[in-house]
């Protein structure tokens, strides 16, 4: 979507939804789940040589565990089709709300190539930014100066 497109669902539907991209979230899966699986298979083996004890097969299972977890957050995510990022006239929300007033920036887009993200950073230092990655919304070079502009105008700038 363009950000026209995002201003004229915001202004007909009151909300603009940015749902996670399916089709973003089953290359990871797919991508985590090979990886749990050879990583599975490599501690097999090395439980079958010789036991798991030294560096190497602390790394082997801390890496099988991180492993597990991506994938099954990945599947969650696809089967719960969570997080959604919304943008209305009351804020921003992402699981948890942040109100255009308890706002005070949002940082440009930051990151890995594949991986980046935005933040929006909330005026109480004891909340949490939020985060709205590429996997909710592809374009976050036209999405920040969105969000930007209805920050400012819902301040009254």
């Amino acid at each position: 979507m363009s950000v026209e497109a995002w201003s004229a669902e915001l202004e007909s539907k009151g909300s603009v939804d940015f749902p996670p991209r399916r089709s973003r979230l089953w290359v990871r899966l797919v991508g985590f789940g090979l990886l749990m699986v050879l990583s599975a298979w490599t501690n097999v083996d090395h439980l079958r040589a010789d036991g798991v004890s030294g560096a190497l097969g602390v790394l082997r299972l801390t890496a099988l565990a991180a492993f597990v977890y991506g994938t099954t957050l990945t599947a969650w995510q696809l089967v719960t089709n969570r997080p959604v990022v919304t943008v209305n006239a009351e804020g921003i929300t992402r699981g948890r709300s942040l109100p255009w007033s308890g706002i005070t920036g949002i940082d440009e887009p930051a990151g890995l190539p594949l991986a980046r993200a935005i933040q929006v950073r909330p005026a109480n230092r004891r909340t949490r930014p939020i985060s709205i990655s590429q996997d909710n919304v592809e374009d976050l070079d036209a999405l920040t100066p969105w969000l930007r502009a209805l920050h400012e105008q819902h301040l009254g700038h």
